[in-house]
């Protein structure tokens, strides 16, 4: 209570923990530490004031009575008039992000420390340097590139004696060796074009298609189509030999005539190739309905050949009705309509005559009572029925279904010109090695 009736005593005011009460002198400023006295919380120290660049100036004598002069935290700070900033001081701190210095990259591949504090900025008035109001305020020139003469001339001065040395043997060898190697290339021929190949293929085609024009095997299969005296297996074999006529030339020989150095290489060459080809294709276009045609061939001769030794076994109508429908599978299997409506047509009339004739040649009266006569006159009306069939419905293979061949007229027009100018190009580039020509004293003859 006598606290709170006497404030501004200062025998009766206890000071915070840690804090003893003192007096606030200038002196206290300028030591490194200030240390109150007191032992429950150690000591309070104070950093060097002017080591961060700030001086506090001395208070003067305080004249104020009151409560604020009696706390010890007000003796401390609380009489402390202004602060000051030590520029001198502050100067000689390290400046850890110096943005006013930079590294400048220009095109002449030097590095270059461009120093900003040195420079005058960019106004406040928002003109550049150099610009407007601003045309007295220097102005950042770019670098410039030097010329090319110079940048040599430095690249030269910075190399060593043996660099330059270098600089100049590995060129003259590089040159010397590519003309030593063009020399021995144009005196051997070694990186020429090898037409050997081409050549030799080329006969190999021409050989192939001089066959082709010879083979007779395609009039073959028309003539002897219906001849009965010829057997399958021969008339297989002419089949055959006019299928492969149709394909043309070997597709092998055409590819590996692709592969040759010529075709690859000579642009001539390649072009005559491709007219070549494309005379091979359009000619193989009608390639599988002929086929099909020779199919259709090589099925009518199998049945003529079946008929005829049917009717010599069976004494011409004296066939089973098993042996009838046998024989004529082959036309109805067929799957052309004219065949299978023939084949059809023929087993119902072969029937009925064969049927009759057994009749009139195997009844006999013991057992029933035949009219003879009358089993006749059927017998020869079945018979009669039966060739009025086969003389005007009997197809004619060969005029009905015309065998379309392989125009060659396009095709040899095409080798010729390809075969005339790779037989020339190869006397000039000739293989003695390869050979495939004659070889005159003075020439080269290739055919």
């Amino acid at each position: 209570m006598d606290n709170m009736e006497n404030p501004n005593s200062q025998s009766e005011m206890t000071p915070p923990a840690g804090l003893q009460p003192t007096g606030f002198q200038s002196s206290d400023l300028q030591s490194t530490n200030l240390q109150p006295t007191g032992s429950q919380s150690g000591s309070l120290q104070l950093t060097d004031l002017q080591s961060n660049g700030l001086q506090m100036k001395a208070p003067e004598k305080a004249t104020a009575q009151g409560t604020d002069s009696d706390d010890s935290v007000f003796h401390v700070f609380g009489n402390a008039k202004t602060v000051e900033f030590d520029q001198k001081l502050a100067s000689q701190q390290i400046n850890m992000n110096p943005t006013e210095k930079m590294v400048v990259e220009p095109l002449t591949g030097s590095s270059v420390v461009y120093d900003a504090s040195s420079e005058q900025g960019v106004p406040e008035n928002g003109f550049p340097a150099g610009y407007g109001p601003n045309a007295g305020i220097k102005r950042i020139e770019k670098p410039v590139k030097p010329k090319l003469k110079e940048r040599i001339k430095r690249s030269f001065g910075q190399m060593t004696k043996k660099q330059r040395r270098l600089l100049v043997i590995i060129p003259s060898v590089s040159l010397i060796l590519i003309i030593t190697l063009s020399l021995v290339a144009m005196v051997t021929g070694v990186f020429a074009t090898d037409y050997s190949k081409t050549y030799s293929v080329a006969k190999s085609i021409k050989n192939e298609l001089q066959k082709i024009r010879s083979n007779t095997n395609c009039e073959k299969v028309i003539e002897y189509n219906d001849n009965t005296f010829t057997s399958m297996e021969i008339y297989q074999g002419y089949v055959e030999e006019c299928k492969k006529a149709g394909r043309g030339i070997s597709e092998q020989l055409i590819e590996e005539m692709g592969d040759t150095a010529g075709v690859l290489k000579d642009v001539e060459v390649n072009r005559r190739f491709e007219a070549f080809k494309v005379a091979l294709n359009e000619s193989k276009n009608g390639n599988a309905e002929m086929e099909k045609t020779l199919n259709l061939y090589s099925i009518w001769h199998s049945w003529i050949l079946t008929e005829a030794s049917g009717d010599k076994s069976h004494n011409g109508f004296e066939w089973s009705e098993a042996d009838i429908k046998d024989a004529a599978k082959i036309l109805i299997e067929s799957g052309n309509e004219k065949l299978v409506a023939y084949g059809n047509r023929w087993v119902e009339l072969k029937t009925e005559a064969a049927k009759a004739a057994y009749k009139f040649y195997h009844t006999s009266e013991s057992t029933e009572v035949v009219d003879y006569a009358e089993a006749k006159s059927d017998m020869e009306a079945k018979k009669a029925a039966f060739s009025d069939f086969q003389k005007e419905k009997r197809p004619d293979v060969v005029t009905e279904f015309p065998l379309q061949q392989v125009n060659l007229a396009n095709i040899s027009v095409k080798f010729e010109e390809m075969y005339s100018f790779i037989r020339e190009i190869y006397q000039k580039n000739y293989n003695k090695r390869v050979g495939g020509c004659k070889e005159l004293i003075n020439a080269i003859i290739c055919d």
